[in-house]
């Protein structure tokens, strides 16, 4: 925490559940408020509004696309759960094909449970590899933006996609 022009300058995060109420509106002194609840006000310049209205589009598109990393993801590793599933059902037929003579049978759903318990051991590895490498972007990323924000201040910049001041 530190002192800047007689006020507290501070990080300070907070996580919104849903249902939390936002609400954005200008003032008669060319600021504007965002209020979180009933008790956070934050007062914002108008280079702030600018600045979110700027990154808002970025932002959703990066959740759409988080989105549909994630379903990809859990697709594949319930894809392989039900390869696994299914070798189970497989074998346990075979099993029971055997015990009643059908030999040729039996060997073709064994090949089969085979070949899924295969394809479910690379869908869930392929997840598990997609995942880590998702939480392993996330850091880097946090990381690239939290040194060009350093980067961006060291050229005389408030952001790292503005002007020099």
């Amino acid at each position: 925490m530190s002192w800047a022009n007689g006020q507290i300058v501070t990080n300070v995060g907070l996580r919104l559940t849903e249902g939390v109420p936002i609400d954005l509106r200008g003032s008669l002194d060319s600021q504007a408020f965002l209020a979180i609840g009933d008790s956070i006000e934050i007062m914002l310049g108008e280079s702030h509004l600018r600045a979110l209205r700027d990154q808002a589009a970025a932002a959703l598109g990066d959740l759409t696309r988080i989105d549909a990393a994630e379903d990809v993801v859990g697709d594949a590793f319930h894809a392989g759960a039900q390869a696994l599933t299914a070798a189970d059902i497989a074998r346990r037929t075979a099993e029971a094909a055997r015990a009643a003579g059908a030999g040729e049978q039996a060997d073709l759903a064994e090949q089969a449970a085979a070949r899924a318990t295969e394809a479910a051991e690379r869908a869930q590895t392929a997840a598990h590899a997609a995942a880590h490498a998702m939480g392993q972007a996330d850091e880097a990323a946090e990381e690239a933006r939290a040194t060009a924000t350093l980067a961006a201040r060291a050229a005389g910049r408030q952001r790292p996609d503005s002007r020099p001041v």
